[in-house]
C-alpha cells in the first residue's frame, strides 16, 4: 500500500466518524484544488440535495471543507462552491497517525518486555510470566496448562507497522522521539498500577483498526 493510499484510508476513517458512509461519499467527490457545487455532488453521490448539504456543513464545522458563494443574477439564489481544506486534512491525517503510532508502539514495547504463557484454548487470554506464576501455570479461564507462548509473529507485524508509521510521521516533520519518550512514561505508569496487560490488550484492538 502506498503512502497516499494509507493517508486516504485515514482520512476516510475520520470522515466516517463525522458523518458515516454518506460523508465518505460526499468527501470523495470534493477536491482540495477544484471547487464543485453541492448540486454536482448530489448528482455524483446519488443523494438528495438536503442530505448532501447537511454532510457538507458537518465537514465545514470540522474544518475539513470550505465554501464560497455567489448570487445567481437570473434567479437571485446563492450558488455554493465547495472544496476540501488541504491544510486541515493534512493536520487530521497526521494526528490520526500519531494516535495509531502511540498505540502500536506501546503494544510493541509491551510484547518485547514480557514473556507470555497461554493454554490451548483460542478464546482464553495470554498471561505474563508473573501472572502465570500466580496461577501455578493453570489457566484461570479453563484450568488448562499454561505453556510458553511464541509472540515473535506479533512482534514482527507490529515492528513493520511502527517502522512504516514512524517514517511517514518523520516525513511530515513530526518529532517521533518526543512521542516515544511520552510512551515510555505512560507505560511505566500503567505497569506500576498492575493493569498493563488489560490496558495494552484493549489498545491493540483499537490500533489494529486504525492502521488498516
Amino acid at each position: 500500500m502506498s503512502t497516499q493510499d494509507a493517508d486516504y484510508n485515514l482520512l476516510e476513517s475520520v470522515v466516517r466518524e463525522i458523518g458515516g458512509d454518506e460523508a465518505v461519499k460526499v468527501a470523495g467527490l470534493l477536491d482540495p484544488k477544484e471547487e464543485t457545487t453541492d448540486e454536482a455532488i448530489a448528482a455524483g453521490a446519488e443523494m438528495k440535495l438536503n442530505a448532501v448539504r447537511k454532510v457538507l456543513y458537518r465537514l465545514y464545522d470540522a474544518r475539513l471543507a470550505e465554501f464560497r458563494r455567489i448570487r445567481d443574477k437570473s434567479t437571485g439564489w446563492f450558488i455554493y462552491f465547495w472544496r476540501l481544506k488541504p491544510n486541515r486534512v493534512e493536520e487530521l491525517v497526521i494526528n490520526r497517525k500519531k494516535t495509531v503510532y502511540r498505540k502500536l508502539k506501546a503494544r510493541l514495547d509491551y510484547e518485547l518486555k514480557f514473556h507470555f504463557f497461554k493454554c490451548e484454548q483460542d478464546y482464553c487470554p495470554r498471561y505474563t510470566f508473573d501472572e502465570a506464576m500466580e496461577n501455578n501455570f493453570k489457566c484461570p479461564e479453563c484450568n488448562g496448562e499454561l505453556r510458553a507462548f511464541d509472540n515473535s509473529e506479533i512482534v514482527k507485524n507490529l515492528s513493520k507497522k511502527v517502522k512504516e508509521l514512524r517514517k511517514s510521521l518523520e516525513k511530515s516533520g513530526v518529532n517521533v522521539d518526543e512521542i516515544d519518550n511520552g510512551i515510555e512514561k505512560e507505560n511505566g505508569q500503567v505497569m506500576a498500577t498492575g493493569r498493563g496487560a488489560a490496558v495494552l490488550a484493549d489498545s491493540s484492538s483499537d490500533s489494529n483498526q486504525g492502521s488498516k
